[in-house]
């Protein structure tokens, strides 16, 4: 009895060890993707979207105040990238997604741009 106790204790412990590493290794690869989704390379991609978008950005006299990056919503694009959500203006409805892409020279450049229908109507507005 004691030694199939052991037995079950040991799978058990293996299981447990084998679960905790593989969660581990998720957080290290999400604080990696955070690290790379909040550089100054990926926030030059965005302010040049966002300024090509609305050329007052950032002003007094423009509609977009700030930008905020969606650090939950960060995953790699099976075709490469890292996708990224941009919420404008504090607003969960109006954003920006890019793929950013590393150019092998230390920036970054986005694949695609997708704009929410909150965010273009927010354009047309001003």
């Amino acid at each position: 009895m004691k030694k199939v106790m052991k037995i079950i204790i040991g799978i058990l412990l293996v299981i447990g060890i084998g679960i905790g590493g593989i969660g581990y290794m998720q957080h290290k690869e999400h604080e990696k993707m955070v690290a790379i989704a909040t550089s100054e390379e990926a926030k030059k991609v965005y302010e040049d979207k966002i300024r090509r978008e609305e050329s007052v950005a950032f002003t007094n006299q423009g509609v977009i105040r700030t930008y905020k990056i969606d650090e939950a919503s960060l995953e790699y694009n099976p075709m490469g990238g890292l996708m990224v959500d941009v919420f404008i203006n504090d607003d969960r409805e109006a954003y920006i997604s890019f793929n950013l892409i590393d150019n092998g020279d230390g920036t970054y450049s986005s694949a695609y741009y997708i704009i929410s229908a909150k965010f273009n109507h927010l354009l047309e507005m001003e």
